[in-house]
């Protein structure tokens, strides 16, 4: 087709536009694509967006609203994260057909087939930033002609030097800040989830700060015992006393570093695996939103449209919430199963570093049954002192750490179980039917979700008549029987 070629003199002519497109707050933009990212769905907002009819939206490659300006790092980034099967978020600039632009905050999931996209229009302060960033990065792969891997690694040391350590921080702090500005504006309620979440992304951080302090001051103790033995090895004859405990301390060390080693690195890393699922957890209820109040839109076609597609495309949106919801759950009991991990593992490093101190304490004995031996061992064990009094306090902050993380999950996990159990109850008793509805009997907020969906309904429908519905497009339709109303539009081939 040819609206998908990619000329440079295009390329060229989109750039020079510099027309942002009309696009509202209140406005979802969505989209599913097969596996190689052909388009299988959207709705009016994308399409009208786009600048394309429907039937050269339908089947054609989604980088059909790729625009030029866009850093060929983050794509990369991006399909890592969703070839992978979690959840991805980014800012991206998309052109339309007649050469202008419009920035959307993409929160893309897998999906059965293939994958979906919510977008909703950015407007904090990170993405004023990240829009300046994207120059910079965008200028050097041009400039420099990086391939896309060199480029993602740019992009991520750009965001490192934002303050962002992992590119999923990155993203789950860009969704809610986005959400929460857009909840803002349209004078909405937070989901209580997603606020929880971001509230507990705090005492991960300092966990995760505690954790490399901790592992900072065993590597300063590391060389001290040796020092020691250097020292008895000038002072006293071979095997004496000194020379002995200097090898059980580093004996007794070694043990203890082994097993730090064994969770505050690489795959095991007990704090990196706990700070990535609650962000993952974080990303989810976030998108479990999206997708309850997208399904809210989509189930409500102009009367005029007919067809079963309709009802399909909706389940598969209201399915997808319900997916997420579940997914939430499983991010949480995971979070929780390693904070239990880690209150265990300083424990038992405590345990063992207690032993240390007795060791401690025969060399500091030992050594002042001679003035000369206490003279040029002080100043070392003066070291080991302090700096096993630090590992104490930092072993016991992050078990402290741990447990209040431990505590905020299980609450957090039993406040969404409590609010699924009122609303199915409501649900029983004659309450509401309906994707949000669904989407309650796996996770605590969907009653905000329930509240915000039928809310959007009613701002849509309020809004006018002259205003397009957020629906569909030609050649789909059809109505959805049952109490769920009527059912979203499926963009097959015309």
């Amino acid at each position: 087709m040819s609206q998908s070629s990619t000329s440079p003199s295009y390329a060229q002519a989109v750039r020079e536009s510099g027309q942002d497109m009309p696009f509202d707050t209140e406005e979802l933009i969505y989209s599913r694509t097969n596996e190689r990212g052909l388009i299988q769905s959207a709705n009016t907002v994308f399409q009208r967006l786009s600048g394309f009819e429907w039937r050269e939206l339908i089947g054609a490659p989604h980088k059909i609203v790729r625009h030029p300006d866009m850093p060929k790092g983050f794509f990369h980034i991006f399909w890592q994260y969703l070839k992978a099967g979690e959840p991805a978020v980014g800012y991206v600039k998309n052109r339309s057909q007649d050469g202008r632009y419009y920035w959307v905050l993409a929160a893309a999931i897998p999906c059965d087939g293939g994958y979906f996209s919510v977008r909703m229009k950015p407007s904090s302060p990170l993405f004023h930033q990240i829009r300046n960033e994207y120059a910079r990065v965008r200028r050097r792969e041009e400039a420099e002609n990086l391939s896309s891997e060199k480029a993602a690694e740019l992009l991520l040391e750009r965001l490192h030097d934002m303050g962002f350590q992992s590119y999923a921080e990155f993203m789950s702090t860009a969704l809610q800040n986005e959400t929460n500005a857009r909840n803002q504006a349209l004078n909405r309620q937070p989901d209580k989830t997603a606020t929880h979440l971001s509230e507990l992304v705090g005492a991960l951080t300092k966990a995760l700060e505690e954790q490399a302090r901790l592992v900072k001051l065993f590597d300063s103790l590391k060389l001290l015992p040796v020092n020691m033995r250097l020292i008895a090895a000038r002072l006293e004859p071979q095997g004496g006393p000194i020379s002995q405990i200097s090898m059980n301390y580093k004996t007794s060390f070694d043990n203890i570093s082994e097993r730090l080693t064994n969770f505050v690195t690489g795959e095991k890393n007990i704090c990196g695996q706990m700070d990535a699922a609650v962000r993952r957890a974080l990303v989810l209820a976030n998108c479990a939103r999206l997708h309850l109040e997208m399904s809210e839109h989509i189930r409500r076609p102009p009367p005029s449209f007919e067809g079963e597609e309709q009802r399909r495309e909706h389940l598969i949106v209201q399915e997808l919430g319900v997916q997420s919801e579940t997914q939430v759950e499983a991010s949480l009991d995971e979070a929780g199963k390693m904070a239990a991990q880690l209150i265990a593992s300083a424990f038992e490093i405590r345990r063992l570093v207690l032993g240390l101190d007795t060791i401690r304490i025969l060399g500091r004995v030992e050594s002042r049954r001679d003035d000369t031996f206490e003279a040029a061992c002080s100043a070392t064990l003066d070291q080991i002192d302090t700096t096993q009094s630090e590992i104490t306090e930092s072993l016991q902050n992050l078990s402290s750490l741990a447990v209040v993380i431990q505590t905020s999950l299980s609450m957090i996990t039993t406040s969404r179980r409590d609010s699924a159990s009122a609303e199915t109850g409501r649900e029983k008793g004659g309450g509401k039917s309906g994707v949000a509805a669904s989407g309650a009997k796996v996770g605590s907020s969907a009653g905000t979700q329930a509240a915000t969906g039928a809310s959007a309904a009613k701002a849509t429908d309020q809004a006018g008549a002259g205003k397009r519905d957020d629906h569909g497009g030609p050649g789909a339709a059809g109505r959805a029987s049952g109490s769920a109303g009527q059912g979203a539009v499926e963009y097959a081939a015309q």
